[in-house]
Order: structure tokens, then C-alpha cells, then sequence
């Protein structure tokens, strides 16, 4: 408990903590703005087209002009593949025509969900309702910025002392040494998961007051083996934190034995992030081997959020319809053709590589033990 307390007063003295915690707050705010600015574009592009009276996304209270835009976006979804479809059985040339086959499904499925639940539609590319930024901001953070930023933050936690020789503090105190590295491990876990649900409270904080509720129910489409479902953003919003916990065990187990091998602060860092990268790179090649294997290989999983949905980043105009990162079909399970990728192999695969990892971890640290109480 002493040293655990120990530990504790270090990382409040750092400055380099503040710093970091300052930094993505920042972050969240300008995240914040950025929605907000790039959001009333696109509504104002929406609502010019459809000549509507009041404005329907964005709101926070379902209304009959809502209503009616998403009954009158269906069918108008419904008119434009009917007259692809019959273009094509007259053998005329669709080039310059754009359509994807599953797009308007999903489009159309979500409108009647909203409509079914009287939720008022949300972009969940540029929305700033509280529920729905909370979300889009901890796509943020649960991907490869987020780790990135954590590792600045908390990897050093053991290569540093490492570097600079303080380890032989610890060493004079009866203290086991796979205690003392197992300790280090788990605060390091338990602060970046704590960075990362306080930026996402505070996310959720900031929406809340400058704008407004959405739904905790807000239906959000994810991926099965060969269609989709529905579930609500709360629920997502727990399945991204749950997995990433795990792929967050993965990378700091891997950092911990760099930091063993390397014994440099700044270096162990470069070169954890260089393995994860090509580790990532590599698995989700396009060719039939690594498809075939992806789920399996715990650096297929550092994306986190892309286990559930895709991302196309089409601009509005291009589709008439706004809102279309979650409809193109570009998520990890459908572009590497591998329906056994998803979140519990995901948990699975990572436990494993992380248990392999903090015991060659553990068993470096242990035989170099001597070489740092100089």
C-alpha cells in the first residue's frame, strides 16, 4: 500500500501529467467546435434541398417536419434505386451515377427506427447533442491517436526509471520484484483508462451544457456476420471502452518489454509505436492470407471502433443524404471478408498476446534486475 501511495504522489507531481490532461481537453473542445461549425454547413445544405421550413437534424425534440423528412427521405432513397435498377435492365450506362447497393438499406432502416422511437436524427459525423459527441469523440480516443497519447503519458512509467538508475530505490525495499512490475503495469493501465473515460465525461460535459441532450437510446447501426442491428449509442459507447480496454493491456504489455530491451525512454516509445503500426499494417493486407488470419493476430484490433462500423467520408453532396460514414459497409469484418472479426475474439486474442507479452515482460526484468542497481 506504501508504495502503491508512492506511485500515486509521483504521478501528481509531474507536470508532464497536467500537461497531457490540459492537452486533451483542449482537444475535446475544439473537436467540439469543429462539429458544431461543420455541422451547421451540412444542415444548412440538407435543409436548403429539401426545402424545409425548420431545421431536422440536430434537434433534440422529434417533431412532424422531422417526421416527415424522414418518411420523405425513404422514398426518395426508394425512387432513386428504382431508377438505377430499371437504367440497368434497359442497358443504359450508369457511369458518373452514384450508388452503392447496401447504402440505402441501412439508411432507409435507420430513418424507420427514428421514426419508430421518435428520436430526431443526429450526424454522428459532425453532432454535438451530448450522447452522440460522446461517441464520436472516444472514436477518437480509442483509436491509434488515443494510444498514442497515452503512451507519452504513462509509458514512460517504467523506462524512465530504468534510464535513470532510481530503480535501486525500490530494490532496498522488501518489496518482490514481480510485485514492483506488476504494480507499475496495472497503474499505468488504470490511469490511461481513467485519461480516457475523464475526456470522455468531460466530452459529454461540454455537449451537454452548449448543446444540448440526444437520446442514450440513439440506434446505432453495427455490423453482424452478413447484415446489421441496431444498438443504442450507450451501448456503444460501453462495447468501444470495453474492448479498448483490452487492446490498451495489449499495447503497454508490449511497451513494457521494449521498455526492458531498449532502455530508453524515448526510443522504447518509437519503436513500441513502429511495431505497432507495421503489426497493423500488416494485418489488415489485402490478400488472401492475412484476411484469412486477421482475426486471430491481436494488432488487427487496435482500431477499435472499426469492429463496429465504417467510415467512407463522402461529403454530403456526393449522396443527397447525410450521414454517411456508417452506410458505406467499410468496417474491418466486411473489407477483410472475415466474419470472425469482432469484439469477443478481439478480447480473447489480446488477453492472450498480453499475458505472453507481461510474462517475457516479467522474465526480462527479472534477469536484468542487477544490472540496474548500479
Amino acid at each position: 500500500m506504501n508504495l502503491l501511495l508512492f506511485e500515486l504522489k509521483k504521478i501528481g507531481h509531474t507536470r508532464k501529467t497536467y500537461l497531457f490532461l490540459v492537452l486533451g481537453l483542449l482537444m475535446a473542445v475544439m473537436l467540439f467546435l469543429l462539429n458544431g461549425y461543420l455541422g451547421q454547413k451540412e444542415n444548412s445544405l440538407i435543409n436548403s434541398l429539401e426545402s424545409s421550413k425548420k431545421a431536422v437534424m440536430g434537434q433534440s425534440q422529434y417533431s412532424d417536419e422531422i417526421d416527415h423528412f424522414l418518411k420523405q427521405t425513404n422514398q426518395d432513397i426508394e425512387a432513386q434505386e428504382e431508377g438505377f435498377r430499371t437504367a440497368a435492365d434497359q442497358g443504359k450506362s450508369l457511369v458518373g451515377e452514384l450508388t452503392l447497393p447496401t447504402y440505402p438499406f441501412y439508411r432507409t432502416m435507420l430513418n424507420n427506427e427514428l421514426a419508430k422511437q421518435k428520436i430526431p436524427p443526429q450526424s454522428m459525423r459532425y453532432g454535438t447533442k451530448n450522447t452522440v459527441f460522446t461517441a464520436i469523440l472516444l472514436t477518437y480516443l480509442v483509436s491509434g491517436f488515443g494510444i498514442i497519447l497515452l503512451l507519452f503519458l504513462f509509458g514512460d512509467s517504467l523506462t524512465k526509471e530504468i534510464e535513470e538508475r532510481s530503480l535501486y530505490f525500490y530494490f532496498s525495499q522488501p518489496i518482490k520484484r514481480s510485485r514492483l512490475f506488476f504494480m507499475k503495469y496495472s497503474l499505468a493501465w488504470v490511469q490511461s483508462m481513467l485519461m480516457i473515460g475523464g475526456l470522455s465525461l468531460f466530452g459529454f460535459i461540454i455537449a451537454s451544457l452548449f448543446s444540448g441532450k440526444s437520446s442514450f437510446f440513439y440506434p446505432v447501426i453495427v455490423f453482424t456476420k452478413t447484415s446489421m442491428k441496431f444498438i443504442p449509442i450507450s451501448q456503444y459507447i460501453g462495447q468501444l471502452l470495453f474492448v479498448f480496454a483490452f487492446v490498451l493491456a495489449f499495447v503497454l504489455a508490449l511497451h513494457f518489454l521494449v521498455s526492458i530491451l531498449v532502455k530508453k525512454t524515448s526510443f522504447s516509445i518509437i519503436v513500441t509505436l513502429l511495431i505497432l503500426f507495421e503489426g497493423h499494417t500488416i494485418s489488415t493486407l489485402n490478400n488472401a492470407l492475412a484476411r484469412k488470419y486477421a482475426h486471430v493476430n491481436p494488432f488487427t484490433y487496435l482500431n477499435v471502433s472499426k469492429l463496429f462500423v465504417g467510415y467512407d467520408f463522402h461529403p454530403f453532396e456526393l449522396f443527397s443524404i447525410e450521414n454517411q460514414e456508417y452506410y458505406a459497409n467499410w468496417c474491418l469484418p466486411r473489407t477483410m471478408h472475415n466474419e470472425q472479426i469482432n469484439s469477443l475474439n478481439g478480447v480473447i486474442v489480446l488477453s492472450l498476446g498480453t499475458v505472453i507479452l507481461l510474462t517475457l515482460g516479467y522474465v526480462c526484468f527479472k534477469k536484468n534486475v542487477h544490472r540496474w542497481k548500479i
